[in-house]
């Protein structure tokens, strides 16, 4: 494998075991909270996100804090040229995005060589949970869910390259992906945060 460019490494930004993070996060207003895959391999991260689940080379996870949280707490697209994580089309003022690091290559039926896990699922609802409480923000799905289901709502959600169904499925399955798989999917990461949150 050759060499990732710095922005895609974990080593070049705050990161921490998934059992030692505890968010330090700055003051402001986050309204909503967004989940996501990659589309990539574990241990490259993107600064598209907030925070990415990532998995090291020795199999650790980790949460990797790519992007400057405050970026985000104003309105966006009234200064689109300043800085702030792109993360989900047309919804990223007072919004954070979280990935897990996975998927590369992965279609409905066959998740490929880089697989959603367990404990990269658990990992990712940690986060949100931490984030959700952290900010306020009701773990219900007006304020926290899948690229997916905002993708389904702002009528870009499928498969082809400008559509996402990130998250839309847990498992791989041979039956055709339908709209219901996302909102199914959300309910689930809802309820996992919560949980996590008990």
């Amino acid at each position: 494998m050759s060499e990732r460019p710095a922005e895609n490494r974990i080593d070049t930004y705050p990161h921490w075991r998934l059992h030692e993070w505890t968010p330090a996060l700055p003051e402001g207003r986050i309204e909503r909270i967004y989940t996501h895959w990659s589309a990539h391999d574990y241990e490259s991260v993107f600064p598209a996100y907030h925070f990415c689940i990532a998995k090291t080379s020795a199999g650790d996870l980790v949460v990797v804090n790519t992007h400057d949280v405050r970026e985000n707490m104003r309105e966006v697209y009234n200064a689109p040229e300043e800085p702030y994580a792109a993360h989900t089309r047309g919804r990223n003022s007072f919004a954070l995005g979280i990935s897990i690091m996975a998927m590369e290559g992965a279609a409905p039926h066959d998740f490929g060589s880089y697989p959603l896990t367990e404990d990269l699922l658990d990992a990712l609802c940690l986060v949100g949970a931490k984030l959700a409480n952290s900010y306020g923000v009701p773990i219900d799905a007006e304020h926290v869910m899948s690229h997916a289901e905002a993708a389904l709502r702002d009528g870009y959600f499928g498969m082809a390259p400008e559509e996402r169904w990130d998250i839309a499925r847990l498992r791989a399955e041979d039956r055709a992906l339908v709209p219901q798989d996302a909102l199914d999917v959300g309910e689930q990461l809802r309820a996992r945060m919560r949980r996590s949150l008990a």
